[in-house]
């Protein structure tokens, strides 16, 4: 398998696992000091992301994920990927339950350590989100007000984790800010060339 083989099923399969709920098959894709960087998590894999979730997202309700072929850049032992993502995730919403759909593109800084490939880092950049109601025609009640002080890159993300009682900062890395993008390529490439 050459590496753009190796990197594109390793990528895959974190957001695989990632989405089905198997942490220790998550956990494998990362080496132990691997990062995650996204609207919620930051720091560590294994203390910040593994196993956890965003206050809005319910277990007991479905998290269906969907990801285009990854573009691989490889030099020796080191790569990125960048992978494009579409994630449905049902919340409950001031007591009926909406499905959020949100795009967004996954960076990792992979490299290849005693002949394995894992990821060093993960980074989210959002692109855009929508919701829905599960029902059709549900008035799912929405704050016009508090969802317009949101950032269209991840309005509805940032809506439905602030009713579920949640946080989230308007710093996050966003296509709406490409301020806040450019430094995450920057990143990958200095990765890449090894700087």
């Amino acid at each position: 398998m050459s590496a753009i083989e190796a990197i594109s099923q390793l990528v895959l399969w974190e957001r695989q696992a990632r989405s089905r709920g198997l942490n220790e098959e998550l956990a494998a894709c990362y080496w132990p000091d691997g990062t995650v960087t996204t609207s919620w998590s930051s720091g560590n894999a294994r203390d910040t992301f593994i196993g956890q979730r965003p206050v809005d997202y319910a277990p007991a309700l479905p998290l269906v994920g969907r990801y285009a072929a990854p573009v691989v850049h490889v030099s020796g032992d080191r790569g990125y990927a960048e992978l494009p993502s579409t994630t449905k995730h049902w919340v409950d919403l001031d007591g009926n339950v909406a499905i959020v759909e949100s795009f967004m593109r996954l960076i990792y800084r992979v490299e290849r350590r005693a002949g394995e490939w894992k990821i060093s880092d993960m980074t989210a950049i959002d692109e855009a989100d929508t919701v829905a109601p599960e029902i059709p025609g549900t008035d799912l009640h929405i704050d016009a007000a508090l969802a317009k002080q949101q950032r269209i890159a991840y309005r509805w993300l940032a809506y439905t984790r602030i009713k579920a009682g949640g946080e989230i900062g308007s710093d996050g890395i966003g296509t709406d800010r490409p301020e806040t993008v450019a430094p995450v390529y920057a990143k990958a490439e200095a990765w890449l060339n090894h700087k």
